[in-house]
């Protein structure tokens, strides 16, 4: 890294302008009618609503995960005093600031459906309503029902919201007022709060991934899950700002401070996340093979010796032999076609990874055997198929509208941090 340090060049567009406003207006009014046309897509589907909310759920954790991984970027950011990254952390702030909007958004597509008498997306909360009436007996669900009921899973929803939110709006408000004042001592009080702040992060994105996954397959577990659920953030994340990033350079803002040396340590990045994914997917994997308890296996089995072994054929592929071998190169970050390419690519497989978590636990209902049996991943193999639907490509369109949207609203004053103590030698990074 270079010990040298530049100032913004004269020229330098870096107020947002009204390029937020344009994004908020379209994404948002984009977002909310793709979704209700994929509401009434997922009505009129053989599933029914049920459809529509495995794919909400999906497209939702989709932007989720890269709002985490956001927020991940500013406070790595912080505890290790990087100097690299200061240009990009502004626009890492306000993708973080979205959590507000995505509490809004799970709330009326997950949690109110579960208070308005529906109980088709988790298992668990279909077999506590319907426990006594029918008579039903799952030795292995029955002791979760204290952890996985209605009551407490919707304060834990609006509980881990809270938390990223008020992490996000704390570094983010500091970060803001440091373009006021100029106050190098703010930086240092940051760097101190990221520690903690670190901690809880990463013990609510644990629970987040075993509650908003897991959960759905709730007779089934592994420690190591959320794990690669944040190898997965992490991927889309770094893909996610570096096209944002880039879409802003279009628009001739942040051309002279944002160089093809940040894309280039973001590709370093992104190839190191795509090694942790696959390292932590085949140390679950592996794990559950070599120790062939039924409780667990069964992740795999339906999701191998069922039509979904061709969506897992895609992931080793796609999600990691391509992309591992394409950012191999030092130019494959450096040429910018090449490298948005593979961002796009690698988001893309993200949400393919999204929904090979979420889509095979859908084969159960109230109206089907499989629910007395056990729920997901139970019952005759031959009734588990992959099926895509329009419903899903509208819920994921429409949420990354509403996403974008949503990012457009915290786009506002200035793109940098444009008084940070670090913003000079940011400005003058350059890989050797």
């Amino acid at each position: 890294m270079s010990a040298a340090a530049k100032t913004l060049h004269p020229d330098e567009k870096y107020k947002a302008g009204s390029l937020g406003t344009k994004m908020a207006t379209f994404g948002i009014g984009a977002g909310v009618l793709l979704l209700l046309a994929s509401y009434v897509a997922g009505r009129l589907a053989d599933d029914g609503l049920r459809r529509f909310q495995y794919g909400f759920l999906t497209a939702w954790m989709f932007v989720l995960t890269i709002a985490i991984g956001s927020l991940f970027f500013v406070l790595i950011h912080h505890l290790t005093r990087a100097r690299w990254s200061t240009v990009l952390r502004r626009i890492a702030e306000c993708v973080s600031l979205t959590f507000p909007a995505l509490a809004i958004a799970g709330a009326i597509g997950i949690i109110m459906p579960m208070w308005l008498g529906n109980h088709e997306l988790y298992f668990w909360d279909w077999f506590g309503a319907h426990k006594a009436e029918l008579h039903l007996h799952n030795h292995h669900l029955e002791g979760k029902l204290s952890w996985l009921n209605p009551s407490f899973f919707t304060l834990r929803f609006f509980f881990y919201m809270a938390v990223y939110s008020g992490i996000a709006m704390t570094f983010a408000r500091a970060s803001r007022k440091q373009d006021e004042s100029g106050d190098p001592a703010i930086s240092e009080r940051l760097r101190i709060l990221a520690g903690p702040a670190m901690l809880i992060f990463s013990i609510t994105t644990v629970f987040v991934g075993f509650d908003m996954m897991m959960s759905l397959a709730p007779n089934w577990y592994s420690t190591i899950y959320s794990v690669n659920m944040f190898g997965g953030c992490m991927i889309a994340t770094y893909a996610f700002l570096s096209l944002l990033t880039r879409a802003i350079q279009k628009s001739g803002r942040l051309t002279h401070s944002v160089t093809v040396e940040h894309y280039h340590d973001m590709g370093k990045l992104l190839f190191g996340f795509v090694f942790f994914w696959a390292y932590t997917a085949f140390s679950q994997f592996m794990l559950i093979w070599y120790a062939n308890i039924p409780e667990e296996t069964v992740f795999f089995r339906y999701r191998w010796w069922t039509d979904w072994q061709t969506v897992a054929l895609l992931l080793i592929i796609c999600q990691w032999a391509v992309p591992y071998v394409a950012l191999l190169s030092r130019w494959s970050k450096r040429v910018l076609p090449v490298f948005m390419g593979i961002c796009v690519w690698l988001l893309l497989f993200h949400y393919v990874d999204m929904y090979w978590n979420v889509m095979p636990n859908m084969t159960w209902g109230p109206s089907h055997e499989l629910a007395k049996a056990g729920g997901p991943l139970t019952g005759d193999l031959a009734l588990h198929q992959w099926k895509f639907a329009i419903s899903d490509v509208l819920s994921f369109v429409g949420m990354v509208a509403l996403f974008l949207g949503a990012i457009g609203r915290q786009l506002r004053g200035n793109l940098v941090p444009v008084k940070d103590p670090m913003l000079g030698p940011s400005l003058a990074f350059e890989n050797y």
